[in-house]
């Protein structure tokens, strides 16, 4: 049960969202990516919720730069600074992308996770950002809560619940 004291921060698509303990951090991820950043020494942590890995008209990113991970991504690390934190202090933690279009004859419908998924790892290693916990891919939607008290995230998938505990 939540204390009623600690505030929930909803992170919706094409949004990312921080803040720090006792804060939790919560999102629903289908073909969509949630890439979590958490500091565990100043338990503070921001989590994006990204739709496309990229903008394929090169028009759309202007006015919704969140919704595309090769730019929403930047856009996390700044939320991470602007919270007070550096690299190194923080890691990556990745969900969704799960095929959400079976049986659609697009191609393009059937790999928009697993291409969010791949340009978001890309994107971590350029940066030197340790993915430290995944759970992607599969054909199951995911709510994903970061409890930024310590890190551990709430992972709701196919009728099941686990904790994550994995923050260093």
């Amino acid at each position: 049960m939540l204390n009623k004291d600690i505030k929930i921060i909803n992170v919706g698509i094409a949004d990312l969202q921080g803040g720090q303990s006792p804060s939790v951090i919560r999102t629903t991820l289908g073909s969509c990516i949630g890439v979590v950043l958490y500091a565990p020494d100043k338990k503070v942590g921001a989590m994006a919720h990204i739709m496309l890995s990229k903008d394929p008209t090169g028009k759309d990113v202007v006015k919704n730069p969140l919704k595309y991970a090769d730019t929403a991504l930047p856009e996390l690390i700044k939320k991470m600074e602007e919270l007070g934190c550096s690299k190194g202090e923080y890691h990556a933690r990745l969900f969704g992308g799960a095929s959400m279009f079976k049986g659609m004859s697009s191609s393009f419908l059937q790999n928009i996770g697993e291409l969010n998924v791949s340009v978001a790892k890309e994107f971590l290693a350029k940066e030197n950002i340790n993915l430290l916990v995944e759970d992607v891919a599969g054909h199951e939607g995911r709510t994903i809560s970061l409890y930024l008290e310590d890190g551990r995230i709430l992972l709701k998938k196919g009728g099941f619940e686990k904790y994550l505990y994995k923050v260093r």
